[in-house]
């Protein structure tokens, strides 16, 4: 069972350095009001198409492609895996933090704000009858889509401990194949949280390419809101580096890549 859960994190590093290897597709030149609309069953089923490239990511990591990419995520991941004793403790011990549990940026209210944002476009699009808008949104909905699937399958198979399960003075460095069987959302690696706030982040990001505050806003507001949880206690940083890396590749190189 832990070789399996070996290869899952193995594939996890892997498609998160994707993002640093492949070539920038260039961005849509068309005018924003001609491209086609996407109907519901079309996002069914772009959702459906997205899943293979992303799950079938290890066997071209396992034939030595992108391996520069995967070794710098691997070696950062890492390196914050190992820091993650240290950095942890530093916010239990401090009192100021637990203000992040009750305060406007804590869980309930951050991961609302992910979850809302496509609506938002798409709900803008129709006040405004702008297709680009809607489409914009169920862009958004697809990536939050993808990354939620791949961070559930990604936290089954790891089973890391959240820092809020670890008692005070705990052990920091045994987190990881914890929980056991049950079909749940617990775990801790990756982020889900990040992986979808970044992947929303991109989309918008790469479908207003030509105002440059729309991608200063779109990831600032993804780092706030990930960064958010390292306060409250729902992930180490390690978490959110690779949640992050995960979120940004799948929007880029799968969900607007293959609607080119």
């Amino acid at each position: 069972m832990v070789n399996a859960r070996v290869i899952v994190l193995a594939f996890i590093l892997g498609s998160a350095a994707s993002a640093a290897q492949e070539p920038l597709p260039e961005a849509s030149t068309a005018p924003q009001g001609d491209e086609a609309p996407i109907s519901a069953k079309q996002f069914v089923t772009n959702i459906l198409k997205d899943q293979k490239p992303i799950f079938t990511f290890p066997l071209k990591a396992i034939r030595g492609n992108h391996w520069k990419a995967v070794l710098g995520v691997t070696l950062v991941t890492g390196g914050l895996v190992t820091a993650d004793p240290y950095i942890e403790p530093f916010f239990r011990e401090r009192s100021g933090f637990d203000s992040y549990k009750t305060g406007p940026l804590r869980g309930r209210n951050t991961t609302m704000a992910v979850s809302l944002t496509p609506v938002a476009f798409y709900v803008a699009g129709l006040a405004t009858h702008s297709r680009h808008a809607k489409n914009t949104g169920l862009l958004a909905a697809e990536a939050l889509v993808d990354t939620q699937l791949l961070s559930f399958v990604g936290k089954q198979a790891l089973g890391r401990l959240a820092p809020s399960d670890i008692p005070p003075h705990g052990n920091y460095r045994d987190t990881w194949f914890k929980y056991q069987g049950g079909f749940t959302n617990k775990g801790s690696f990756p982020s889900g949280h990040t992986a979808s706030a970044f992947a929303i982040a991109t989309v918008i990001a790469e479908r207003y390419p030509k105002h440059s505050w729309v991608s200063w806003i779109s990831y600032g507001t993804a780092t706030v809101l990930s960064l958010s949880r390292l306060p409250t206690r729902a992930h180490f940083s390690s978490d959110i580096f690779i949640g992050a890396a995960l979120g940004y590749s799948i929007s880029h190189f799968v969900v607007l890549r293959q609607r080119e």
